[in-house]
């Protein structure tokens, strides 16, 4: 029972942290300044929509916390839920999980009071900015009470996990939130939207390829960290959740390698701006190989063709994250690695001494 609560706990809340983290980088970042007639409207229609997205990622975030809160305290004690009265208390005053909870406790509150200033004042930078620093409070959290936090609190493990969450919820959450709020009014109307859509795909590519490199850096780090073996990797469930997870990461690096490279300089061509940072169009040997077809696309096909894409990247990425649940609940690769060498509890720090 205890498990089940815990890990259905675990996904909404590593969703909605995500999500979270991806609406306000989208807010703070891909929303352009607001431009004049239509745009204006259009603007304030979205950041409307990425709002209540966050609003409904911090409903799920509360819920949540609560819910991995009960179901640690019922994993750590081991006694029944008509227990949990006598347990919770203690667990709350007396552990290392309790007091990180308190500190993701006083996160929420911050990132509630942020949306519900944000609210009356839509057009502020300064509102959204402090919301990510308390959303990266909480990324912060979740590597306090995980595997990176068996060397101890504030070590080089926990710094890195903690940044590897915080980036990939700029990048993968910021996806979703594109996927999810702001694409489907705009391809509704590309012909008309051809500057604002060329805009957008042009800002979340740069958001997208200074934050990628910062996730594969502190993931490759983590996974030295937590397999510590190249035959980990095969050898134990950790290891093979890891490789999925990998691959799915890589499929979607490469459709958005597609998307960067070819759909927003297609994009930017269309909406009458220079194509940087396309080298398909600088190198005529490739743009030729490309079917007739798709030299002549019109801009709703482009835009269309883009959003398939993206959505296809969002579907894959929602695999990653199942990936990530399911390795937070799994103990790590070196865990089993010691074992098979008869060093059982040699780990710096074991888990449940952080809880207890």
């Amino acid at each position: 029972m205890e498990h089940l609560i815990f890990s259905l706990a675990t996904a909404i809340d590593l969703l909605a942290l995500v999500i979270c983290l991806g609406t306000l980088s989208c807010r703070l970042w891909v929303l352009p300044p607001a431009g004049t007639g239509e745009d204006t409207v259009v603007l304030f229609s979205l950041r409307t929509a990425l709002w209540r997205l966050l609003g409904g990622c911090l409903i799920a975030l509360t819920v949540s916390s609560v819910g991995e809160l009960l179901g640690r305290t019922l994993t750590m004690s081991g006694l029944p839920l008509a227990m949990l009265g006598r347990t919770l208390p203690i667990v709350l005053l007396r552990t290392h999980y309790g007091r990180v909870w308190f500190v993701r406790l006083g996160s929420l509150v911050m990132l509630w009071t942020g949306w519900g200033l944000g609210r009356r004042h839509r057009h502020t930078q300064i509102i959204p900015a402090s919301m990510l620093v308390a959303g990266g409070l909480i990324a912060l959290t979740r590597s306090l009470s995980g595997h990176a936090a068996d060397w101890g609190d504030m070590t080089l493990a926990v710094m890195m996990d903690g940044l590897h969450l915080f980036a990939g919820g700029l990048w993968g959450g910021g996806l979703l939130a594109l996927t999810c709020m702001v694409l489907p009014p705009v391809i509704r109307c590309a012909d008309q939207r051809r500057l604002l859509l060329a805009d957008l795909a042009r800002r979340f590519a740069t958001l997208a390829s200074i934050v990628l490199a910062v996730v594969l850096l502190t993931g490759l780090a983590n996974a030295w960290v937590q397999v510590s073996t190249m035959r980990a990797l095969w050898a134990t469930p950790y290891g093979r959740t890891l490789l999925a997870k990998l691959f799915l990461v890589g499929l979607v690096i490469l459709l958005g390698t597609v998307n960067h490279y070819f759909y927003v300089p297609l994009l930017q061509q269309q909406a009458g701006r220079p194509t940087t940072g396309g080298w398909l169009w600088h190198t005529p040997g490739l743009w030729q190989l490309l079917p007739t077809g798709w030299k002549t696309l019109a801009g709703s096909q482009v835009a269309r063709h883009w959003w398939c894409t993206v959505v296809v990247e969002s579907l894959l990425l929602i695999g990653v994250l199942l990936c990530t649940v399911l390795l937070l609940q799994a103990p790590p690769a070196r865990s089993s690695s010691h074992a098979t060498h008869g060093h059982v509890g040699t780990t710096p720090t074991s888990a449940v001494s952080h809880d207890h």
